[in-house]
């Protein structure tokens, strides 16, 4: 059996997922399979796929309906019985010695590391033409409280299956359906019961368009949502504290915990 499985989750990807994939089959750390999930893309990202693929060492499994990216990364939990995954979205790319430093770093970690993750190169894609913005350099959490106020997300994310399996996978009945800032989500609930842990590696490509959801149209639902799940989070951990959103509400806001005063109760 594999040591890993890389998650390719696809929805109208395919003008990038060749590239995608491709990267993962350059990969150091031979010992991987790979798993793509397609949430019913209305374009030819499954030709595409199929093209490229090891039929092999590849699973490809597609949704009847668009559900969003809870729904596919929760499917993609169903099938994975190696010890570790990893995702790696459709349209962003990672370097060939990705699985070898997280897996390497994985296994000097205790049992109750859920995490690894590296540093993120950001690329943009303007008028047809990929270019390099800027590599965000990631570092390791003092505790949880201080990833609940990082405004920036990690990658790659590379899990511990039994953690996210514990924790009982992605949230669907919430306020989105499923849809909106499963990353984020996922790891202020694993952080619940389980550490993180940190390589200072440049190893992740992420590739801003047109049609991902990370865009600035996005940023005041997605503050919205950052501070709704941060509060629910602080209430589990004890409600010390709770959530303050700063700047703008139509651009990316800081958050800030703000602690509880226990005298006004």
């Amino acid at each position: 059996m594999p040591k890993i499985t890389v998650v390719v989750p696809t929805y109208n990807k395919a003008d990038f997922v060749q590239e995608t994939i491709q990267s993962i089959q350059k990969q150091t750390f031979d010992d991987w399979c790979l798993l793509v999930i397609d949430d019913a893309s209305s374009d030819h990202t499954l030709s595409v796929v199929h093209k490229v693929i090891d039929p092999l060492r590849t699973r490809i499994l597609s949704q009847p309906m668009n559900k969003g990216i809870c729904h596919v990364l929760n499917l993609a939990l169903e099938h994975i019985d190696t010890e570790y995954f990893v995702q790696v979205d459709g349209d962003d790319w990672i370097e060939p010695d990705t699985l070898q430093v997280l897996y390497d770093q994985m296994s000097a970690e205790s049992g109750d590391t859920a995490l690894v993750y590296a540093n993120t190169c950001h690329w943009h894609v303007i008028n047809g033409s990929l270019q390099f913005n800027r590599i965000a350099k990631q570092r390791l959490f003092l505790n949880r409280y201080d990833f609940a106020a990082y405004d920036r997300m990690v990658q790659p994310r590379f899990y511990r299956t039994n953690c996210v399996k514990a924790v009982g996978g992605w949230e669907i009945d919430d306020l989105t359906g499923g849809k909106l800032m499963e990353d984020r989500r996922i790891l202020l609930r694993l952080l619940d019961h389980y550490s993180f842990a940190y390589v200072d590696r440049d190893l992740y490509h992420f590739r801003y368009h047109t049609n991902n959801l990370s865009h600035d149209r996005n940023a005041s639902i997605y503050n919205k949502l950052r501070k709704y799940y941060t509060d629910l989070a602080l209430e589990r951990w004890g409600g010390d504290y709770v959530a303050h959103m700063t700047g703008p509400p139509h651009r990316w806001q800081s958050l800030r915990l703000e602690p509880v005063d226990r005298r006004k109760e």
